[in-house]
């Protein structure tokens, strides 16, 4: 009942509430699958609540997810009861159980990241080894103690961390490796950059600190190359600024394929028609000539071939040591947004100079940050309280 009134105090209410049915997103969750189709049922056979199946949530890391939404019946039933959206807090206490299990691993599905399916392959079974154990144990302690936190203007209920690729015959929990905000069709995680700086933390406005051309900064270390970490790598020789974005979409498109794009993936057409505009070709000759090295995209170095999940692992390993580090060092919060990390503000300064420290170590770098600070108006969505158990 929480849940589906929870949504329409939202900043942009629509009432809609996101549940993949997927038989094994249930495991190891507090309401198990039988029960909670049993509840569906009900309330729609009383005509309290629409469901839409199989709904795609951009951004899901999982596959397809069904939407619920509470019927004027529902709603007015509540209202006639003193229950409104508004005052949700004063009736339910939203503890939710933070994930028992929050390690998966997803087996290879595509070669490229934007083919003709999605890239997300099928949850894959693993040995639980005393290492594997101990990654899960460092996730769960992470989880407890921002559940002692208060986070107002969005959802987190702890993170699980996806691995990649585990079908690859030199997969050795160095794919992948995201951290995913739970639920993940209702977190912070899929808000807007705006939305996410209008959330405190316990009270104070939170800025989120970005590491500008992640992946490409990533990439060249892997070459003992240093990305300038004051130019805008998106600002190419030759190429106006109107080509910013369209430089920046090669290389997430190049990043995600096999080797540097020809022409532009037809999933990335779909999502910003505006591309057509750019010739994949003029981008392509800017690119190799400010970084000759891109061209070997794709091609084995030191007796390995690297894959987006290679770079996105990396990537995940400097965030979430540095999220370590800020909670045991500095009893600080923080929450990721894969290449971001979002902090009090207070703590702005202290989590940059950890993030590039931690860059600096593991990939013998210097990442190129941004701060972005607090929207002044605050987020009028309700806050929630993880308590751990």
């Amino acid at each position: 009942m929480a849940d589906l009134l929870r949504p329409l105090d939202a900043v942009e209410p629509n009432g809609w509430v996101y549940r993949s049915l997927n038989k094994v997103s249930f495991t190891g969750k507090p309401v198990g699958r039988r029960a909670f189709n049993q509840l569906i049922d009900g309330l729609k056979g009383l005509a309290l609540m629409e469901h839409v199946p199989g709904h795609k949530v951009l951004g899901d890391p999982g596959e397809y997810a069904a939407r619920f939404r509470a019927t004027p019946a529902l709603l007015k039933f509540c209202a006639d009861n003193g229950v409104s959206p508004d005052a949700v807090l004063d009736h339910f206490e939203f503890e939710y159980d933070l994930p028992k299990h929050p390690l998966q691993l997803r087996a290879r599905k595509l070669k490229s990241f934007y083919g003709p399916s999605e890239v997300v392959g099928k949850p894959m079974e693993f040995e639980r080894t005393a290492s594997i154990r101990g990654l899960e144990h460092v996730l769960h302690d992470f989880n407890e103690f921002f559940a002692k936190q208060t986070l107002r203007g969005g959802v987190h209920q702890g993170y699980i961390r996806i691995f990649q690729n585990g079908d690859d015959a030199d997969f050795d929990w160095d794919k992948g490796g995201r951290l995913y905000s739970q639920p993940f069709t209702e977190s912070y995680q899929v808000q807007s950059s705006e939305d996410r700086r209008r959330m405190t933390i316990n009270g104070e406005p939170v800025a989120e600190i970005d590491i500008s051309g992640s992946y490409l900064t990533i990439f060249l270390s892997l070459h003992g190359l240093q990305l300038d970490p004051i130019d805008d790598p998106y600002s190419l020789p030759g190429l106006g600024v109107e080509h910013r974005d369209a430089v920046k979409q090669w290389f997430v498109g190049t990043f995600g394929s096999a080797k540097p794009i020809v022409r532009w993936p037809s999933k990335m057409l779909d999502k910003n028609k505006s591309l057509r505009n750019y010739r994949v070709a003029d981008i392509t000759d800017a690119v190799f000539a400010k970084f000759p090295v891109v061209k070997s995209w794709g091609e084995p170095l030191n007796g390995r071939t690297h894959s987006w999940a290679d770079l996105m692992y990396l990537e995940s390993a400097v965030m979430f040591t540095t999220m370590l580090d800020l909670m045991h060092q500095h009893q600080t919060p923080s929450l990721s947004v894969h290449d971001s990390l979002i902090v009090p503000v207070s703590k702005a300064d202290l989590a940059s100079e950890t993030l590039r420290a931690k860059f600096a170590d593991q990939r013998k770098v210097v990442p190129r940050l941004k701060i972005n600070w607090p929207v002044s108006e605050p987020s009028p969505v309700a806050s929630y309280k993880i308590k751990s158990h």
